[in-house]
């Protein structure tokens, strides 16, 4: 970017950057965390501001667009965090809530092994490229011809499969 497109960007930000950052804090329950979005917005918008053509669409216009879809970016990985620790609580309060007390782990990695070993070779794979290779749904579609969301179905089952398989050798 060169000075004068620099000069055109902060000519366009000012006017609107108080009404942006009032727009992002309707839009998320801490300001901090508005706060920090506002300048998440503002770096992308000038890293962009080449790609800006007053022909297709007003700056703010632009520019609001850009935060709703921060915004919405922000949303989505706070959730996905949510429910990564609420299922790691549940995982936790379920072993040590059991009916037997808190169980040995290694007895239970005993018992997952069994139950790994008495699944098809397509469901091994599928387990171990999504948990030891730390590959994600949409990755494993590609590389199996299949949607995402069939992977993330295919792993729920599994992973019930699973735990019954575990729970039952676990409790004989």
């Amino acid at each position: 970017m060169n000075s004068k497109d620099n000069t055109a960007f902060i000519r366009l930000f000012a006017p609107v950057q108080n009404q942006l950052l009032m727009y992002i804090r309707s839009l998320l329950p801490n300001f901090s965390d508005a706060d920090d979005l506002l300048q998440e917005v503002a770096a992308t918008a000038w890293n962009k501001f080449d790609d800006f053509d007053e022909s297709k669409g007003a700056f703010k216009s632009w520019i609001f667009g850009m935060a709703r879809n921060k915004v919405m970016h922000s949303k989505r990985r706070y959730l996905r965090t949510q429910n990564l620790l609420n299922e790691v609580q549940m995982l936790k309060a379920e072993s040590y809530f059991s009916e037997k007390g808190t169980l040995n782990t290694d007895e239970r990695q005993n018992a997952l092994q069994e139950c790994m070993a008495e699944l098809s070779t397509e469901q091994k794979q599928l387990i171990l490229s999504r948990y030891r290779d730390k590959k994600k749904s949409y990755e494993l579609g590609d590389m199996l011809k299949r949607s995402a969301e069939q992977i993330r179905i295919q792993l729920y089952r599994l992973r019930k499969v699973l735990k019954g398989c575990v729970n039952e050798k676990v409790q004989a």
